[in-house]
């Protein structure tokens, strides 16, 4: 646990700090996107790209992660791995382009009227916004691999979202406009991922092969089936995640104006992640390689520690937020602009807290035999959230999305924790 500690500690003065920038970034974009459509669509810009960019990923990433592992110093094999997992999502994307844009006016027609526009604008972008988080996501995957996660963790709560501020500030003294600010925001992700590279390419392992037959026809079914089961499941994760945020807009007459209200207090309520934010990453690099060397003690030992060390600060935070809830509905917009978040804030705390109370158990499961039932369980619970969302927001809106996330979250995340319990005899709780 000595390397996890210490990653763990660089890391988590990196989200600290992201967590200050990413709040002023939120703050000075409500104060000066005055208008809170234009705010809300580009909240829910990033929450389409972000969802397909889970999906669309194939799982391609857990494989790189897990594989790598397996296969020790066979360099050669890292190699065409490495090509398999760069190049699977960049034609998987390019096939979904063709499908998205033939289906544009059929997309446009589920949005309100007056959302339409914005939509019709950017429509071309949302397919480059999901690549770049597509290999966002790849690359620091990889670099977790060889416990360089104080250099992803910077670049993404540091780097990015510095330059996000910059592009705030310069629309705020109409240096650039709306669209500059809209495209910009998207292009600057280009920035980490040539960081990455330069990181990855550093290390001995990583590098391309078309070498395919370095695989055996067992090995590739052992990958594609590992890899179908997490692409399965991304997408009930992705989906419990992101649903309401992505259904709101539609449901909701006032499309994206909820979505800026409802957006800016999911990202408060994100301020609870960030002691698993800074733990897991180097975390599940050590489970993983107990978990494959079949150490169930030691897995047993991380597990206990990371889920408790993840509690305790999360509590603290819990409490911090709680006390000020009135002082950033006064800080947030302008005046009670934003006087609705108060309220979504306590309905998703609930769901949130039990998320974060209950265990590692999405990590422990996705590295053992047990990975399906993550897999049964958000598929079924996925399928609750839509039929939640589809009869609340229509007639509560906001509040409406709020409680069919907090339903559909905490009875998950207490189905994953018996089922650990059960089956691994490992829980959090002495």
């Amino acid at each position: 646990m000595g390397i996890v500690f210490r990653q763990s500690v660089k890391t988590s003065f990196v989200v600290l700090f992201g967590a200050i920038l990413g709040a002023l970034t939120i703050w000075l974009s409500t104060k000066y996107i005055s208008d809170k459509q234009q705010f809300g669509f580009t909240r829910n810009l990033t929450s389409q790209a972000l969802t397909l960019s889970q999906i669309l990923l194939f799982g391609m990433s857990s494989t790189l992660f897990t594989f790598t592992h397996r296969l020790l110093d066979n360099v050669n094999k890292k190699k065409v791995l490495v090509t398999i997992c760069l190049s699977f999502p960049f034609v998987f994307t390019v096939i979904s382009s063709i499908i998205y844009f033939l289906l544009k006016g059929w997309v446009l027609n589920h949005f309100q009227p007056a959302d339409k526009p914005l939509m019709e604008r950017y429509y071309v972008w949302l397919p480059i916004y999901t690549l770049l988080f597509i290999y966002l996501i790849i690359l620091e995957q990889y670099l977790g691999l060889h416990m360089k996660v104080a250099i992803s963790a910077f670049m993404r709560e540091i780097v990015l979202r510095v330059l996000n501020l910059a592009l705030i500030i310069l629309f705020a003294f109409n240096y650039i406009s709306f669209h500059f600010l809209v495209i910009s925001s998207i292009l600057i992700y280009i920035v980490p991922i040539l960081s990455y590279l330069y990181f990855c390419f550093n290390s001995k392992d990583f590098g391309f092969s078309l070498d395919f037959k370095v695989f055996s026809k067992n090995d590739y079914k052992e990958m594609f089936h590992f890899a179908w089961y997490h692409f399965l499941l991304s997408i009930a994760i992705i989906l419990m995640s992101y649903l309401d945020q992505l259904l709101l807009p539609l449901y909701d007459h006032t499309g994206f104006v909820s979505v800026a209200v409802y957006s800016v207090t999911v990202y408060v309520i994100s301020f609870l992640q960030m002691p698993s934010k800074a733990f897991l990453p180097a975390t599940f690099s050590n489970l993983t390689a107990a978990i494959t060397e079949k150490n169930m003690d030691r897995a047993k030992d991380i597990f206990i520690r990371s889920s408790l060390n993840i509690l305790i600060p999360t509590v603290c935070i819990a409490a911090i937020l709680y006390c000020n809830l009135d002082n950033g509905v006064m800080f947030i917009g302008t005046g009670k602009n934003y006087a609705d978040m108060k309220n979504i804030f306590l309905i998703l705390f609930i769901g949130q807290f039990i998320n974060l109370s209950t265990g590692i158990n999405d990590q422990i499961l996705s590295i053992t035999n047990y990975y399906r039932f993550i897999f049964y369980a958000s598929s079924i619970l996925t399928v609750l959230l839509f039929v939640l969302l589809r009869l609340l927001v229509p007639r509560y809106g906001v509040f409406g999305a709020a409680w069919s996330t907090t339903i559909t979250i905490s009875l998950y995340n207490i189905a994953k924790y018996f089922f650990v319990w059960y089956k691994l005899n490992m829980q959090p709780f002495s």
